[in-house]
């Protein structure tokens, strides 16, 4: 059973591990759209460009891990659409619930792993807003190469992703796409596989082709070391708190752990090629143990109604407090809330979740019919203009 202060830990664990802040706005608009997306740094880089591209706020979730928190960040941008970038694994369906539940329209891009959600969003845009991509630049990076991406990120372009196994649908989808030129980044972890992507590159598209060299610094080995601590320390601590023994998921653990010491070894020594090698496989294998550990927790949720009411709370609870400091009158709801902690602290569940039935309802005829309003804080929060696109 997750106790609360896990959940307090998962929100700290949000502002250590993502790479942004938890919201923004782009272009100095704010539209009608807005984006939830996991801290993976290839999915959330391809979040960035789209939401630049659609004037969308982007939301950030920590890979794997549902926070309610996250929830009430996302209603209080008062979107009419959500897309939801990257598969259940990545942004769990624990999110869809809340924006069925809240009557917000959502469409989820995915594919099964980065490079497929990579292909899928692209694909998406091409079907949706063909005009984003007419006369574009493309960036191309190795889909975990922490430095390629970071590099691609500055070049303010929709990536395409790739690696040894992962280049046919990625050069057909630019063949398809009307680039005006295509740069290449390159990292000595990545070099080989960009050099056969460049060759068939030449076959099928007419573009500009350039590359560009990312060295793997000191500074982007250590960030590379950061990251992968900071989720294996996300695992560990949804590992602890899961109800059930999953020995494949300690063993992965054990392995990160090592890898990090590895990595870190590596770097004291001035072996920045090697630290860095380490430092992003023992990401991979963290973000295995969140999987599973997450899953696990999910399933809790719909079964286990002590947790489920609790969540419950915490949820509508930041949603309140977050229409309050904008200048919603929340008496009423904060009194329902109230009643429904009570009945939850003296073990009455189902009366508490009779109650938050009726919170919830009450909340979500707010949102509603306070949407231009809070839309409009929002946007004094952040400060942009308002805008929607048709």
């Amino acid at each position: 059973m997750i106790r609360r202060k896990v959940w307090v830990w998962l929100v700290s664990a949000l502002l250590l591990a993502s790479i942004i802040p938890a919201a923004s706005a782009t272009n100095g608009t704010l539209p009608c759209m807005a984006i939830l997306v996991s801290d993976n740094e290839a999915d959330l880089t391809l979040a960035q460009r789209l939401g630049e591209a659609l004037n969308a706020s982007v939301i950030v979730t920590p890979w794997g891990v549902y926070d309610p928190d996250v929830t009430a960040e996302i209603i209080s941008t008062a979107p009419d659409k959500v897309l939801i970038i990257g598969g259940p694994a990545a942004v769990p369906r624990n999110y869809e619930d809340d924006l069925n539940e809240m009557e917000i329209g959502w469409v989820r891009i995915w594919g099964n792993d980065r490079y497929e959600t990579n292909i899928q969003v692209l694909q998406y845009v091409l079907e949706n807003y063909p005009e984003l991509l007419e006369g574009t630049k493309i960036v191309i990076a190795h889909g975990r190469d922490i430095g390629a991406i970071k590099k691609a990120e500055i070049e303010k372009a929709f990536p395409i992703y790739v690696d040894a196994n992962r280049t046919e649908n990625q050069t057909q989808i630019l063949a398809t796409i009307r680039v005006t030129s295509v740069v290449i980044i390159k990292t000595p972890y990545s070099e080989n596989i960009t050099e056969r992507v460049r060759n068939e590159i030449r076959n099928r598209v007419r573009a500009n082709i350039t590359e560009e060299q990312a060295n793997i610094t000191a500074e982007i080995v250590w960030e590379a070391i950061e990251i992968a601590e900071n989720k294996t320390l996300l695992a560990r601590k949804l590992l602890e708190n899961s109800t059930t023994t999953l020995p494949a998921a300690e063993r992965l653990l054990e392995l990160a752990t090592k890898e990090i010491e590895r990595a870190r070894e590596a770097y004291q020594s001035g072996n920045y090629g090697e630290a860095y090698g380490q430092a992003i496989a023992a990401k991979a294998h963290a973000e295995g143990v969140i999987r599973m550990a997450s899953e696990q927790i999910q399933l809790a949720l719909k079964t286990n109604q002590t947790l489920r009411v609790r969540v419950r709370i915490e949820k509508l609870s930041s949603i309140i407090e977050r229409f309050e400091s904008i200048g919603l009158n929340m008496t009423e709801e904060k009194g329902l809330l109230e009643k429904a902690r009570e009945a939850y602290e003296k073990g009455n569940y189902q009366e508490a979740e009779q109650l938050l039935n009726q919170l919830r309802n009450m909340v979500r005829e707010r949102f509603h019919g306070e949407k231009l309003m809070i839309r409009e804080r929002w946007r004094e929060r952040i400060g942009a203009p308002i805008a929607s696109r048709p």
